[in-house]
């Protein structure tokens, strides 16, 4: 009898199906899956805040993870990488800023027959290092007497408009640096520069020194004393303008034996205080100036006497990230309308034009999908200080990504923005090391209507790459105020596990 033997189905070993499970989750584990959700602690913050929130690969665009991406809020003080990026742009990297010494007059032995004119060449960062360089330059010329008058020429930007809260209060009461107003022509980042030691014995006044030596124009209500060695010093300084005359207002007490303490508060007129400055400066190299000092916009013509370059914008572009100068990205800013032949005198809004120009290429060029006709970001001030301006997360991405691709300007944009462990600023102290040591980010802050904390830049990826990330967080109406905890450490945590698989 025929017996046919009907095969049974194979049934797997245990053992194989185990191997090819554990394979496949390791697999799992090495390849981080683009679904994967990082952004945890920024997830719960958003129950109770605003929160805009993209990180991205830059070789192919991919997503890492995202919150409301396309929600603008507002960015403060991250919005100086628009400023950075259209500067870089406009002007290149090896740009530099003059501010010269011209005249009408000619130059008879050791005397200027005629006004000698400074011209402010909107330098971000003119100080009084290189006025004294523009000064020895007129001295090399053998000039030692100014028959006429000193006059300031602010009129590369005209009179410039204070548009935000902090710079209007800032006229009349100056209690910051921060708040600073514009000028082509302003020194020192228009602000007035103080230096304050204690006494020799406890009980003493302080004395306080302005700078440049023989500063005329402020009075010192100096009410600052010098305690014992042990004492903790504590020093109170504001800056008010009234009927026309500023008065710096010092207050506290100082251990004996310290100083200098370095202060720095914001200017009523920027201009007025560069002819002052000036002033101060030319007297103390022994060249009389027999007539006025005054400031005068768009005198024109003339011969160069002397001039003194500032820095690279590379180079410029480090110290306005490092310290988040917004005197430095609102006078970038404006250069940038004044380069472009706008109509004096120029405002923020209409110089932040440009900026806005840049945010919507960038946009359009990195997320076409996204960019739409009419509906873009919005910038008023290059400084971030206007609480006008509105970015969302992939604005700031599509920046980061713009400017990546830009082979030429890429290392003086990357370069100019702070890695934690080397900036200077503390914020960004607190995380581990690859935290410390693979992003360079910029952050953004602000305190009023509501809490605002932002921080965008890029990331290192462990294959050498480069990653984009942008957060901003905004308080609400109804929960306006938000703890550093709140913000700053959730977007640290969430970021420090992005870099653990990335």
């Amino acid at each position: 009898m025929l017996i046919v033997r009907q095969s049974a189905r194979r049934r797997p070993r245990a053992g194989v199906v185990f191997a090819t499970t554990l394979a496949m989750s390791i697999l799992c584990l090495a390849v981080p899956a683009s679904a994967a959700s990082y952004l945890d602690s920024l997830r719960t913050l958003s129950r109770n805040a605003n929160v805009s929130a993209m990180v991205i690969r830059l070789d192919d665009m991919s997503i890492i993870d995202e919150i409301n991406p396309d929600q603008r809020l507002t960015p403060a003080s991250v919005s100086k990488l628009y400023a950075a990026g259209a500067a870089l742009e406009q002007f290149g990297p090896a740009h530099r800023f003059t501010s010269r010494f011209t005249t009408s007059g000619s130059v008879s032995g050791n005397t200027l027959n005629g006004n000698l004119v400074f011209v402010g060449g909107g330098d971000p960062a003119l100080d009084n290092a290189r006025l004294w360089t523009l000064i020895n330059g007129l001295r090399e010329r053998g000039v030692s007497r100014i028959n006429g008058d000193l006059v300031v020429d602010d009129g590369l930007f005209g009179n410039v408009p204070c548009l935000t809260k902090d710079r209007c209060n800032a006229q009349r009461v100056a209690s910051h640096a921060y708040s600073a107003p514009l000028s082509s022509a302003g020194v020192n980042f228009a602000t007035i520069q103080t230096n304050v030691y204690a006494g020799e014995r406890a009980g003493d006044p302080a004395r306080v020194e302005l700078l440049p030596r023989g500063l005329s124009g402020y009075l010192v209500a100096n009410d600052v004393s010098t305690g014992l060695p042990s004492t903790r010093p504590s020093l109170s300084v504001w800056r008010t303008y009234d009927n026309g005359q500023s008065t710096l207002h010092l207050r506290g007490s100082l251990p004996m034996g310290t100083g200098p303490y370095k202060i720095h508060r914001a200017v009523t007129g920027p201009a007025e205080d560069t002819a002052r400055v000036l002033a101060a400066m030319l007297d103390d190299m022994g060249i009389a100036v027999t007539g006025s000092v005054r400031v005068q916009g768009n005198i024109g013509g003339g011969n160069t006497l002397a001039r003194v370059e500032s820095d690279t914008l590379a180079e410029q572009l480090i110290p306005l990230m490092a310290y988040s100068n917004n005197y430095m990205a609102d006078t970038l800013t404006l250069d940038l309308a004044a380069d472009s032949g706008y109509n004096r005198p120029l405002t923020l809004p209409l110089a932040s034009q440009a900026l806005e120009a840049l945010a919507d290429r960038a946009l359009r060029e990195n997320f076409p999908m996204q960019a739409i006709a009419g509906n873009g970001a919005v910038l008023d001030s290059g400084s971030g200080l206007a609480v006008s301006n509105k970015l969302s997360a992939r604005d700031l991405v599509a920046l980061l990504s713009y400017m990546y691709r830009q082979p030429s300007l890429f290392p003086a944009f990357y370069g100019s923005i702070p890695v934690p462990l080397s900036a200077p600023s503390r914020t960004l102290k607190q995380g581990n090391f690859d935290w410390l040591t693979r992003i360079n980010g910029k952050t953004g802050t602000l305190s009023e209507p509501v809490t605002v904390r932002a921080l965008a830049g890029y990331f290192r990826l462990q294959n050498g790459g480069y990653g984009a990330f942008a957060f901003v967080i905004n308080g609400t109406s109804s929960r306006p105020s938000l703890s550093y905890r709140q913000t700053v450490t959730a977007y640290q945590t969430d970021m420090e596990s992005i870099l653990a698989d990335y």
